[in-house]
């Protein structure tokens, strides 16, 4: 038995006939038809989480790491917004979600009924495909358009780039009426989403330019891990012409990459610093963490952009963009790796030489520094399990991240799409509960508090480990320009609080640690990532003013 709704059948076998396995509802009345369907089919695996926010975030970690569209479905009203930071976040990371809201009739809306909002379109800004079915398809012609709108919008998290999409579904009472599986045919319906094409002739115009080039700069930006780019950028690497740089959330690793940016831009002069810049910048994803890489390449300076995106789209980061060349990366190097022909440069050898004055600086400062941030991540990133996935939240997290060297073997995730503190321990449970592997999620309290109802679901893997570094507020607003100055400081942007993450480990069964001192940090990461029949959640306090002084003194050294 299924919901008598028209279409639904038809909408089920869309799914699965296009690899859908992950459906998260949360509860509420108006979606009962959606409920009262989905489960019935033994191909979707379906979640219930109360929450919608972070039930979204839940959804967008799953997808994240399966890379497979996963479904979101609400009750009409306010909670079809409160999917809306996690819809934004999967827009800009081009992560494949789908949000079935469920909706009054058409003739409600703006009528004063219950539970009732504008849903048509809702995230306009942030959606690349949003269709409103019609809501009682009862013939041939208007069958069709329902699994046209329908299947449309299923393309569209994954074709010709990944992102979320919308379906609007109108459903008037009674709206729990149930029927039998009449198990329909789908019609062959073609939908074909045209992707940008580039021609031989093209690819040696750009050769011309890249072998004239004697300072060549790639930068990574945030991706999953890609074996086929590592080993075509570790091969162009060896050209004396080229310097790629990346991030911990570039996945990518290699003793000829600049892999820690920040720290070592932070230690070239004004007066050597043009001898940094490149003559043509290739740049391949975006949500770059580094902002010295960005104030760096915004200069006024002439030097020509390539931005290789599959999707066409123009992301003009760095305010040079001269070209977008709309092809996947690795089939991009290939192409070019048959005709580049070497010249002879130091451009490379220049970066190489500064990375390794950074790390003598960065590791004689760790080794005296005392207990704080810095040494906390130190020790952290130290006790990584090997061959597991981590997830930094945002803010302080990922920053401190790039400052270390993670070992190669991590998979490392982040929501550097919108960059907000919100939803980041929600998609770490997502993404473990799908996980082989252990998963560790390291946020700052301010993060962990406000999304603290990601522990309130059934789903909490027993591979997860939650890290929640306590400094009594948002310390980041203590050593970036501006508010540190203020008298506002402490209220407005630092949050002050005194608020422990125990009782609500308690309340969610975790294994609850903690660590306010190096040798009980130490002590703590002994067995923290031991397996065990529950997740659990290490806190570490640390001292909050002192910790955005350690770091101004870092970058200084670093200078």
């Amino acid at each position: 038995m299924i919901s008598d709704k028209k279409g639904l059948e038809h909408l089920s076998l869309m799914l699965i006939e296009n690899n859908v396995k992950h459906i998260v509802f949360s509860p509420g009345s108006r979606n009962a038809p959606l409920i009262a369907t989905f489960p019935r089919y033994p191909e979707f695996t379906c979640y219930s989480i109360v929450d919608e926010r972070s039930a979204a975030f839940f959804a967008l970690g799953i997808a994240q790491k399966t890379g497979e569209t996963v479904v979101l479905s609400c009750t009409s009203g306010s909670a079809v917004l409160n999917y809306a930071p996690a819809l934004a976040e999967a827009f800009y990371q081009k992560i494949p979600l789908l949000v079935l809201s469920a909706d009054r009739p058409e003739h409600l809306i703006d009528r004063g009924d219950g539970q009732t909002i504008r849903q048509r379109n809702i995230y306009a800004n942030y959606i690349k495909k949003s269709v409103q079915l019609p809501e009682n398809p009862n013939t041939k012609r208007s069958l069709l358009n329902y699994q046209k709108l329908a299947l449309s919008a299923i393309r569209a998290t994954q074709s010709p780039d990944k992102g979320p999409a919308h379906i609007n579904i109108p459903f008037a009472e009674p709206i729990y009426g149930q029927k039998e599986k009449e198990n329909p045919v789908l019609t062959p319906i073609e939908i074909t989403n045209k992707k940008a094409n580039i021609l031989e002739s093209e690819f040696e115009m750009l050769a011309k330019t890249w072998n004239s080039a004697k300072r060549k700069m790639i930068i990574v930006g945030q991706q999953k891990p890609n074996k086929a780019l590592d080993t075509l950028l570790e091969k162009i690497s060896q050209d004396p012409t080229v310097i790629v740089l990346t991030e911990t959330t570039s996945n990518l690793s290699s003793p000829n990459f600049i892999n820690c940016i920040d720290k070592t831009l932070a230690s070239i002069s004004d007066k050597n610093l043009s001898d940094f810049l490149p003559d043509l910048l290739l740049t391949i994803h975006s949500n770059i963490v580094s902002k010295r890489i960005k104030a760096f390449l915004r200069n006024e300076i002439k030097y020509e952009h390539w931005h290789i995106d599959e999707a066409n789209e123009n992301m003009d980061t760095y305010f040079h963009l001269s070209r977008v060349i709309p092809i996947e990366a690795s089939c991009f190097f290939e192409k070019m790796d048959a005709l580049t022909k070497g010249i002879s440069s130091d451009y490379k050898a220049l970066w190489l030489k500064q990375k390794q004055k950074t790390e003598s600086i960065h590791s004689a400062f760790v080794d005296k520094a005392p207990y704080c941030d810095l040494t906390v991540f130190d020790e952290l990133i130290k006790h990584l399990p090997a061959n597991t996935n981590v997830h930094f939240a945002n803010s302080t997290p990922v920053r401190y991240s790039q400052l270390f060297h993670v070992h190669p073997s991590l998979q490392v995730a982040s929501n550097r799409g919108t960059s907000g503190i919100d939803g980041a321990i929600s998609t770490a449970v997502g993404a473990a509960w799908v996980s082989e592997q252990m998963t560790t999620v390291i946020s700052g309290d301010l993060s962990f508090f406000y999304d603290s109802n990601a522990l309130w679901n059934a789903y909490l893997s027993p591979k997860l480990r939650i890290i929640v570094i306590n400094n009594n507020g948002g310390g980041i607003f203590r050593f970036i320009e501006g508010p540190g100055k203020l008298p506002e400081l402490e209220r407005f942007f630092e949050t002050k609080h005194h608020r422990e993450a125990q009782s609500l480990a308690n309340e969610a069964d975790l294994i609850y640690c903690r660590a306010d001192s190096e040798a009980s940090l130490k002590e703590a990461l002994n067995d923290f990532f031991a397996p065990s029949d529950r997740a659990k959640l290490l806190e570490i306090f640390t001292p909050n003013e002192l910790n955005a002084e350690v770091l101004k003194n870092y970058f200084k050294a670093m200078a």
